[in-house]
C-alpha cells in the first residue's frame, strides 16, 4: 500500500455509534486496540478465554469512556461449532449491527522443528490460529451485513521460516482466508476485509519465545494500533484485500 498507515491519525469520535468485536482482547495488541477504539467512541464486544480478565477490562473501559461495553468468554482451543452457533445467537440478541470484527487471538506453544513436533500441539495451534477465525467470521457475517459500513480486520504474521511450525502454517492459511473473504464479501452488501502484520511487538507471545532479546527493542502494542484503526474506521471505505505490514522487511 502507498499509505503510511503507521502515521495515520483517526479523527476524534470517528467510531461513535459503532460496535467493534475484538478477539484476544485481554492482552497485548487486543487490549491496546480496545483502549484505542473506546477512546474514539466505539462500543466494544471483547472476546477472550478468561472471563475474569474480560470483566475487569470491560469495567475499566466503561469507566473511562461513554458506552457500556460487552464481553463474551470463548476458549478457542476447546470450542466447537455449537459454541459458535451459541455466540451467533448472543449477537442476534443484542439487536444491533456489528460494525467491525478484529480477528486477533493467537497462540504459540513453542518454537521447534517439525520432525519432533507433537500432534496435539499442532492441532491446538492450528485450531486457535486458523479454525477459530473461520468459525468466528462465519458467526458474525449476518450481523456485519446489517451494518452500513462493516469491516473485518485480521492480525497477520509473516513467519514462514524455521521452527515456527504450526503457527506459521496457520498464519499463512489465515492470510489466504482473508484474501478469499475479501473477494467473496465484495458484493451487494460489501464487507471490506483487510489485515495488519505488526511484527515484532512487545507482547507476551513474543517475549516468551525470545527471552534473550531486550523487550524494549520491540514496538509497544499501543504504538501499532493506527493501521488497525484505519481499517476499522470509515477512512478505509473502498479498500479491501490489503495486508499492511508495519515492518515490511521483517519475517519471523
Amino acid at each position: 500500500m502507498d499509505l503510511q498507515l503507521s502515521d495515520y491519525r483517526m479523527d476524534a469520535g470517528s467510531l461513535e455509534g459503532r460496535l467493534v468485536l475484538i478477539s484476544g482482547a485481554t492482552g497485548g495488541i487486543g487490549q491496546a486496540l480496545a483502549s484505542a477504539c473506546a477512546a474514539h467512541g466505539a462500543r466494544l464486544l471483547l472476546m477472550a478465554r478468561n472471563k475474569g480478565k474480560l470483566d475487569r477490562l470491560c469495567q475499566q473501559l466503561t469507566r473511562d469512556s461513554g458506552p457500556a461495553h460487552l464481553y463474551y468468554a470463548m476458549d478457542h482451543a476447546r470450542s466447537g461449532e455449537i459454541d459458535y452457533l451459541r455466540f451467533a445467537e448472543f449477537l442476534d440478541k443484542q439487536d444491533c449491527a456489528l460494525d467491525s470484527l478484529v480477528i486477533n487471538a493467537g497462540y504459540v506453544a513453542a518454537l521447534q522443528g517439525l520432525r519432533n513436533y507433537p500432534l496435539d500441539t499442532w492441532l491446538r495451534t492450528v485450531t486457535i490460529n486458523q479454525h477459530a477465525a473461520f468459525l468466528l467470521v462465519r458467526s458474525c457475517i449476518p450481523r456485519l451485513e446489517a451494518s452500513a459500513d462493516p469491516s473485518i480486520v485480521f492480525s497477520n504474521h509473516a513467519c514462514a521460516s524455521a521452527y515456527w511450525g504450526a503457527y506459521a502454517a496457520a498464519k499463512s492459511a489465515l492470510l489466504g482466508l482473508m484474501e478469499v473473504l475479501a473477494h467473496e464479501l465484495d458484493g451487494d452488501k460489501p464487507i471490506r476485509v483487510n489485515g495488519v502484520d505488526p511484527a515484532p511487538v512487545c507482547t507476551k507471545l513474543r517475549t516468551a519465545h525470545f527471552p534473550g532479546v531486550d523487550p524494549h527493542s520491540y514496538a509497544q502494542p499501543q504504538d501499532i494500533t493506527a493501521p488497525y484503526l484505519y481499517f476499522i474506521g470509515p477512512d478505509s471505505r473502498g479498500t479491501t484485500g490489503a495486508n499492511y505490514k508495519v515492518n515490511p522487511d521483517y519475517t519471523g
